[in-house]
């Protein structure tokens, strides 16, 4: 009879289980599927591996039900060789799906069974789960390393689970990655730590390419780690994601260049160190990363709105002028808006596929992009941001119609947050990179839609002024209407009063009274009033000074000025 204590919490032993379960189940899904019928020079096939890790863990719940009865283990074999032997040749003329299904089936039992166990149980009873799971996974590494043929299956591992990890980081949104996870980091420490670990092994392997020797790791992975989350502390989450996906490419790419005598060279050292701060890295952090994605559908709308925001807002102080310039991406923003689009517009046929757990034959990506860039050129500004609102909101109404009071399986959450607000993220920075900071760029931007705007004010002439535009207001209605708010926005940029809380009706009569208190004004006079507010203008943002123009004003002056000319556009006869 054993009298031994536990000397793991029943809740720490779940934890680990599904770490390495997920480390080990998840490699061996991510090989090709005829690597794993082949005989691997460990003596089994990968086949043969899945049905004795199913058949050891069907053991558990007996035995552990043994023990709790008589304290002893009955163990339900007579000899390990005889019962290996057995579980390998159950896994003869059975598919690898039925294999799997198998494992599914014996793993879930076992968690059932260690999650009814008392913690105060003899610790026999959380051995003989730990045998069979957390001692037992290590056994079979080897098998995984032995199954990668080429730097293609290696790249095919860390990839598939690239993905199962990314995704989720991405789901949790940029607000979300300043929250703490369950082991009290923040999400953004989490990814900054996994950024950090993969470009430290990118490393490693460009200098093994170099001298063919293994080289040394981290002295101290405490320190490490700390050092990581202390450089992280303020950082902007969307670096910090850049930083992630660029140590990734770094590490893909030096796989991708590593020949197979090197991969399997010095006793398969650049599988561990590569499945260490990779795949099984990633499965590692699974559960704490899981557990900040949104599950319901409202959630996943916040995120949506969170995201949809500010790319919004980039695009508002943008304006349509600039549109048509390119990005530091190489397309025009009107074809990038256009890519962003067409990949929201994707979302709601798709969605159903994705809800049943299955997913048409991935586009031609990078096709569809060059169309879209190519259909950028030709479109108007309008029409590309009419196109995104709509496609959108398209996307908007298709999450808000699923059942509020069920999860959104992952492979549908997927969909939409890639093309939600994980892609705008994405492209935000494009957008923001080009916005005036300063002020001097305030007026640069102003100079470029004044003029055009100007230009066909005085086109009209003084008698054209009179004649009524497509919106109703004559032209020197637009010019008594700008004026005022010219005035508007210099009034509050000197004496630091901003308005706020304007609505459609507040605007309409601010409209009136612009135009109404200009009735008796002749159009000569109009033009020389429209002229001398400009100057006023610019000189006004002038005199803010350098560096970072204040953010009360950044936020409203452009709506007053150029951004607000370029609504009038249209009934000026300038194209967009």
């Amino acid at each position: 009879m054993s009298t031994t204590t536990p000397v793991i919490s029943k809740h720490d032993l779940l934890r680990q289980i599904g770490q390495r379960y997920r480390a080990l189940r998840s490699a061996i899904e991510a090989l090709p599927p005829e690597r794993l019928t082949e005989e691997l020079s460990t003596g089994w096939s990968l086949n043969e591996n899945i049905a004795h890790l199913a058949a050891w863990e069907e053991t558990v719940p007996k035995r552990v039900a043994g023990v709790l009865e008589s304290g002893e283990d009955p163990k339900l074999y007579d000899d390990v060789d005889a019962f290996n032997a057995r579980a390998a040749q159950e896994a003869q003329g059975k598919t690898t799906e039925e294999l799997l299904t198998r494992w599914t089936a014996a793993h879930d039992r076992l968690l059932e069974t260690v999650g009814s166990l008392p913690q105060d149980a003899d610790g026999l009873a959380f051995e003989i789960v730990e045998w069979n799971t957390t001692g037992h996974y290590p056994d079979h590494y080897g098998d995984i390393g032995a199954a990668v043929r080429s730097a293609d299956d290696l790249v095919g591992l860390v990839q598939t689970n690239w993905i199962d990890f990314r995704g989720p980081i991405g789901a949790i949104g940029l607000s979300g990655l300043e929250e703490r996870t369950s082991t009290g980091w923040t999400y953004k420490d989490l990814a900054a730590h996994a950024a950090a670990w993969e470009a430290r092994t990118a490393d490693r392997l460009a200098k093994l390419r170099e001298s063919g020797a293994p080289q040394p790791g981290v002295d101290d992975t405490d320190e490490f780690n700390a050092a990581v989350v202390e450089r992280t502390r303020g950082r902007d989450a969307r670096d910090v994601l850049r930083e992630l996906d660029t140590a990734h490419d770094r590490i893909v790419e030096e796989i991708q260049k590593l020949t197979a005598e090197l991969i399997h060279g010095n006793d398969d050292w650049v599988i561990a160190v590569v499945a260490g701060n990779t795949y099984g890295h990633y499965a590692e952090h699974f559960d704490e990363v899981i557990a900040g994605v949104p599950k319901r559908p409202a959630q996943l709308l916040e995120k949506m709105r969170e995201g949809w925001r500010p790319f919004r807002r980039a695009l508002n102080r943008l304006g349509l002028s600039a549109l048509s310039g390119t990005t530091s991406s190489g397309w025009t923003y009107k074809g990038m808006l256009g890519h962003v689009a067409y990949w929201l517009e994707q979302v709601p046929p798709e969605l159903p596929n994705r809800l049943q757990g299955r997913r048409t034959p991935g586009p031609d990506v990078d096709g569809e992009n060059s169309r879209e860039a190519q259909r950028g050129l030709t479109r108007s500004a309008r029409d590309v941001i009419q196109r995104l609102d709509a496609a959108y909101k398209g996307v908007v109404d298709a999450v808000s119609a699923l059942p509020s009071d069920r999860d959104v399986p992952f492979l549908a959450l997927r969909l939409v947050v890639g093309e939600t607000y994980g892609h705008f993220s994405e492209h935000l920075g494009e957008i923001e990179a080009v916005l005036p900071q300063t002020s001097d760029q305030f007026v640069e931007r102003i100079e470029q839609i004044w003029k055009p705007f100007r230009a066909a004010i005085r086109q009209r002439g003084r008698a054209g002024l009179m004649e009524t535009t497509s919106s109703g207001w004559t032209y020197k209605d637009v010019v008594a209407h700008a004026v005022g708010w010219m005035e508007q926005t210099v009034r509050e940029m000197r004496t630091k009063e901003f308005s706020t809380g304007w609505t459609k009706e507040t605007i309409l009569a601010f409209n009136e009274v612009s135009v109404r208190t200009h009735d008796l004004v002749g159009p000569e006079a109009m033009l020389d009033e429209l002229d001398t507010s400009y100057r006023r203008l610019v000189e006004t943002i002038r005199g803010l000074g350098d560096g970072e123009v204040d953010e009360r004003i950044s936020s409203t002056m452009p709506y007053y000025t150029y951004l607000h000319w370029e609504e009038h556009f249209a009934e000026l006869g300038i194209p967009l």
